[in-house]
């Protein structure tokens, strides 16, 4: 509970909208970021400072729950906190894919998985792609068999990338399955969330041409054979009205018909992305005063702190970019 007082709300948020970089960088020296600002200024400085100082603070939240949690309770923690590991990786390979610095990649890893920083540092030696799979210390490499022969056709990662979502998913969801203390809230906010990233990663596929067999090996089962099915036949249709409709009762219904409207029009999925996961927050915060001892507990402060840490970047990044307040404020996630 002290843990989730911590977390910025809309007026925090709207007050740093107001602010100049340098005003925001002294805003979180003032708050929860101190200590970690504090120890990294004598190294770095402006974005760099700031980008670590988040990645540290997310770090040393998540470690500290995985160390205070019962045995149990630590369990499905460190299944959730996998997540991390998984975006861990994927940067490390976008960064190795793109030929970015060493100091580049190594600024935006978290280490606040289950893996630490020091084995991602080593991962970072790694020479290729595939050395950094076979040595990824979570997934199996057969997993990743169809991936790598996209990327070396098509010179993609989005086949790896889905290869190490779908592990992920997978695993938490028999995770769960496998706990009844903890509830059907947990299974049910998992579900939702891979509700929202297949029509995310649908409407991105339709946008660029890919065909439907593509698009339906890319979705995530979801543990919830009737809604997986209801998605097949979403990913088997070529119109996006179709979708949009067969959405209509659902509670995604008035989100996706005003986000479509903006995807049709200017190809952008910006603001449907933003509302999907401002409704899926929500359900988050909702769980967390539903059960306020319970493991939803946990689990919805360490999804809010998360996207926290994800709405602190994009605010840095906009106002050093020089972006408009507005359009900043668009990219925002809260309640």
């Amino acid at each position: 509970v002290v843990m989730r007082a911590l977390l910025f709300k809309r007026d925090d948020y709207q007050k740093m909208l107001k602010m100049s970089f340098h005003e925001i960088a002294k805003f979180l020296q003032e708050y929860h970021y101190r200590k970690e600002i504090n120890e990294l200024g004598t190294k770095y400085s402006g974005s760099d400072l700031l980008e670590l100082a988040l990645n540290r603070n997310l770090a040393a939240s998540f470690k500290k729950l995985m160390r205070i949690s019962s045995d149990e309770l630590g369990l499905l923690i460190r299944e959730y906190a996998k997540r991390k590991d998984i975006e861990d990786i994927k940067t490390i390979i976008r960064g190795k894919f793109t030929n970015a610095g060493e100091n580049t990649i190594s600024a935006s890893i978290t280490g606040a998985g289950t893996l630490s920083h020091d084995f991602f540092m080593s991962l970072l030696k790694k020479d290729s792609v595939v050395q950094i799979l076979k040595e990824n210390k979570l997934a199996d490499f057969s997993l990743f068999k169809e991936g790598i022969k996209e990327l070396n056709e098509k010179r993609s990662l989005s086949g790896i990338e889905n290869a190490l979502d779908k592990f992920y998913y997978d695993q938490l969801i028999q995770f769960s399955e496998r706990l009844p203390k903890v509830g059907d809230l947990f299974s049910d906010f998992i579900q939702k969330e891979v509700e929202i990233l297949n029509l995310l990663t649908m409407l991105r596929m339709k946008r660029s041409k890919s065909s439907t067999d593509a698009i339906i090996n890319f979705i995530i089962k979801s543990g919830n054979k009737a809604k997986d099915a209801k998605m097949m036949e979403r990913a088997g249709t070529e119109d996006i009205d179709h979708i949009s409709k067969s959405l209509q009762k659902t509670e995604y219904g008035s989100l996706f018909a005003k986000g479509i409207e903006e995807f049709k029009k200017n190809g952008s999925l910006i603001a449907l992305e933003a509302d999907l996961y401002k409704h899926l927050l929500k359900q988050s915060i909702l769980f967390m005063h539903q059960h306020p001892l319970s493991v939803d507990v946990i689990l919805g402060y360490m999804f809010a702190k998360d996207i926290e840490v994800r709405n602190l970047r994009i605010m840095i990044k906009g106002k050093q970019l020089g972006l408009s307040e507005q359009f900043i404020e668009s990219q925002l996630i809260y309640e």
